[in-house]
């Protein structure tokens, strides 16, 4: 009698690494909506992975790192400050041989500046420096102290305050070298006077958390957070000084970073010690145990947290990317905030950088969307699937970068049986002329069994004409020539080349697989549309 011959049978992983990056779970106790691995992606509204853009540098070298950003904007008046050396350049991205103008000497010895508009001024604090002021009116910058008329909080030999708010109509400030546990505030819209006299005045945080120091302050929800290393407290009515009242002591939980906090919403992420923590979800929770943003990663950040004394973030709000970057060790993590995975977490993902590109700051503007102050001395915007080096007289370097995402073990759901292996079939929409390999691991085997590599090579599908011509809609950089095939993303759109099936052929049998890719720009868009994974029932193992 003849045996009944086995039908092939698809598993579809159409939300394959949806949820982002796992790496603090056993990689084979996660469903295939788990990554491993999430090297530079980031998600398209859909839930598809996707190569996240290019670094396009704006200007030449400024020198050392610019080690801090700010957009200040007054009326029609729009203006870059950015913290490089020892000093503070207004930055002219429109001018790329010459963007660095009007430096200010700032007598300290870092650029790791906060900086807060205040009052259509824009105030810079950092640690044992003195407290900067940037006066709209006169186009200047000046030491506070050298303000005429200026005043100093009561009992302060020195001001320089290692971070600073402008927020319900007066000036704060804290973590001052003779009294880091001290929070200062100025005079009613008046960011030069801070004695009593003239109704500024300060709030003693000893009794409030014991031994502590200030970390940062921020306005939230109505009340005054002041982050302490290891406490925060919330007080109520900061807009009222005769009304301002201790609401709240959260213990146990501080900042280790100034510069990891972020308003986002009704929200306020921050680095803690033991990873990212929201300070909604803990007021929320009061004594109840806390739900952290970063649980997937909890043990590769705490890492970079002990081996990186510098820490960078910024919120791209028309994305809701929430960045936060390890300058020390090259690593940004990506939280996308826009979607909630089932462990309550925000998607998580990370970009690196090479030569020199890696972030030294950061910071999102209404002007030009997120701007990142590199180690090489340069700014660059995010633009683009090639990240470009600008080295003046309108010449380019442009540079792949690779995306790389890991799959965890996937079960083929056979029970006691393998599979016999067929064929991988996938979308891709976009990635013209993009090289890929792809890796298949089997039965949780360290060597890949399968190595195929191939070059995207997208059918046009009825995109809009523009997305097709970048140069004839946008134009070309000046002074400079561009080649389609070698660098076609030079402006600021790049097409979307519609969408190619792959279809690899596959051999031998597992039970369990992981595929892995890696994806090196050329310049296009590209994101992963469809997978699935053709076998047959094998043999009992």
């Amino acid at each position: 009698m003849a045996l009944e011959a086995k039908q092939i049978q698809a598993a579809s992983l159409d939300t394959i690494g949806v949820n982002g990056l796992d790496t603090q779970t056993t990689a084979t106790s996660l469903s295939p909506n788990w990554f491993i691995k999430a090297d530079n992606v980031v998600y398209t509204e859909g839930g598809k992975v996707a190569f996240r853009k290019g670094l396009k540098q704006g200007t030449l070298n400024g020198g050392a790192k610019v080690g801090s950003i700010v957009e200040h904007i007054v009326g029609s008046t729009t203006k870059v400050f950015s913290g490089v050396g020892t000093n503070i350049y207004t930055l002219d991205l429109s001018n790329k041989d010459n963007a660095w103008t009007n430096a200010f000497a700032t007598g300290a010895s870092s650029s790791d500046w906060q900086f807060r508009n205040f009052n259509n001024n824009l105030l810079a604090a950092q640690t044992s420096s003195d407290i900067l002021r940037y006066k709209h009116s006169t186009t200047t910058w000046q030491k506070l102290k050298d303000v005429s008329g200026y005043s100093a909080p009561p009992g302060v030999s020195t001001f320089n305050p290692s971070c600073v708010l402008g927020f319900y109509g007066r000036a704060w400030a804290g973590g001052i070298s003779e009294e880091n546990d001290v929070l200062y505030y100025s005079k009613l819209l008046d960011e030069t006077l801070w004695a009593t006299s003239d109704t500024g005045g300060f709030i003693d945080l000893k009794s409030v958390w014991g031994q502590d120091e200030i970390v940062s302050i921020e306005a939230f929800a109505g009340k005054l957070a002041i982050f302490g290393k290891e406490n925060i407290a919330i007080y109520n009515s900061p807009d009222i000084i005769g009304s301002i009242a201790l609401d709240e002591v959260i213990r146990g939980i501080g900042c280790v970073s100034r510069d990891s906090i972020q308003s986002i919403g009704d929200d306020l992420y921050f680095l803690s010690d033991t990873g990212v923590r929201s300070l909604f979800r803990t007021t929320q929770l009061d004594k109840l145990p806390l739900t952290e943003k970063s649980i997937t990663i909890k043990d590769e950040l705490i890492a970079n947290i002990t081996g990186s004394t510098n820490v960078k973030s910024t919120f791209m709000l028309n994305e809701g990317l929430y960045l936060l970057s390890f300058v020390d060790r090259n690593v940004t993590y990506v939280f996308d905030t826009t979607y909630k995975t089932e462990k309550e977490t925000p998607r998580i993902s990370k970009w690196n950088f090479t030569d020199n590109r890696e972030p030294a700051s950061l910071a999102y503007t209404e002007t030009y969307g997120l701007l990142v102050g590199q180690q090489s001395g340069r700014v660059a915007t995010y633009e683009g699937y090639f990240d470009v080096d600008y080295s003046g007289s309108s010449v380019y370097t442009y540079n792949s970068y690779t995306v790389n995402f890991s799959t965890v073990w996937i079960d083929l759901g056979q029970g006691v049986q393998s599979s016999i292996l067929k064929r991988l079939v996938m979308v891709v929409a976009g990635g013209q002329g993009t090289d890929v390999g792809i890796r298949l691991y089997k039965d949780f085997e360290m060597i890949p069994k399968i190595t195929p590599t191939f070059k995207l090579n997208p059918t046009l599908s009825g995109e809009p004409s523009y997305w097709g011509a970048t140069f004839a809609k946008y134009g070309p950089i000046t002074g400079h020539t561009h080649n389609a095939a070698t660098h076609p993303a030079a402006s600021k759109y790049a097409p979307l080349h519609g969408f190619k099936e792959r279809s690899i052929p596959l051999a031998g049998s597992a039970k369990y697989i992981r595929l892995e890719w890696d994806a090196v720009t050329k310049g296009y868009k590209a994101s992963l549309q469809s997978l699935s994974l053709l076998f047959k029932q094998g043999k009992i193992l």
